[in-house]
């Protein structure tokens, strides 16, 4: 006997569309998640299906495994060719010095960048003066080497910068690019006096117009200093030359050539 009648039958058939419906959107839901594998006719085959959840940490650690078996090989490598690399011993080192250019000589600071200028017997016989022009055209003022405190060796006693009773060109300052404030020199003004043990004193004149930037004052406490190398505190003063008349100055002066040359023939002549 049908218990459902035929008047229950509407009511039925939209109950059974609602619950359709409603497991349509479960399913949607479903498949709209992380992870979901819609459901298939055999459990065993499904149990062998891996999540994604659990695919994407197992895929970051295999490529973290790679890195590091790659960085190991790299490694390896590396440490292989220092082993390969025999270094020379530290006592011997002529193999490394045939491979470069070496005379002997390494250039100084002064060598580098200035080139040296030669005005001899300023005043008087043997009174020659070098002045040193740097690459930026400032100018360092040192003694010739055939000037005949250095050529005679002569024991220095006093390097003094005080000129005269109002002029001290130790107290000289300047300021700024244009070094204002700095004392004006033309070639016949004095730059120092140099006493020497056998009571003979040694004007020096300045051989450039420009401007007094400074004096190197360790002379005053060190003397013999002078008889070094300009880079190495042997140097009087540093002067910046009047730049229209650098030229000209140049032109007036020895070259090294030209110098060197000319103390050969007076030692000829001696």
């Amino acid at each position: 006997m049908n218990l459902i009648s035929e008047a229950d039958e509407p009511e039925i058939k939209r109950l059974k569309s609602e619950n359709d419906h409603e497991k349509k959107s479960c399913d949607q839901k479903e498949i709209g998640m992380v992870g979901y594998y819609p459901p298939m006719e055999e459990d065993n085959v499904q149990e062998d299906i891996p999540d994604v959840r659990e695919i994407s940490p197992q895929r970051e650690r295999e490529k973290r495994k790679r890195l590091a078996d790659s960085d190991n090989e790299a490694s390896a490598i590396v440490d292989s060719d220092d082993e390969l690399f025999t270094f020379p011993p530290d006592e011997d080192i002529s193999d490394m010095l045939d491979e470069v250019q070496y005379s002997g000589y390494f250039p100084t600071v002064t060598d580098r960048y200035f080139t040296p200028y030669y005005k001899v017997d300023v005043q008087s016989l043997g009174d020659d003066m070098c002045i040193w022009i740097h690459s930026n055209r400032i100018c360092m003022l040192s003694l010739a080497p055939s000037h005949v405190i250095l050529r005679d060796n002569k024991d220095i006693k006093k390097v003094d910068f005080k000129i005269s009773d109002k002029l001290d060109r130790s107290l000289n300052k300047v300021s700024g690019k244009g070094k204002h404030g700095a004392q004006p020199l033309q070639t016949n003004s004095n730059i120092c006096t140099i006493s020497c043990s056998n009571e003979h004193t040694y004007v020096i004149k300045c051989c450039i117009i420009g401007k007094l930037v400074e004096v190197n004052e360790a002379l005053l406490e060190d003397p013999q200093l002078l008889k070094e190398s300009p880079h190495k505190g042997g140097y009087l003063a540093i002067v910046l030359p009047n730049l229209k008349l650098l030229e000209s100055l140049k032109q007036s002066l020895l070259t090294h050539d030209q110098y060197t040359e000319l103390i050969k023939k007076k030692e000829g002549k001696q």
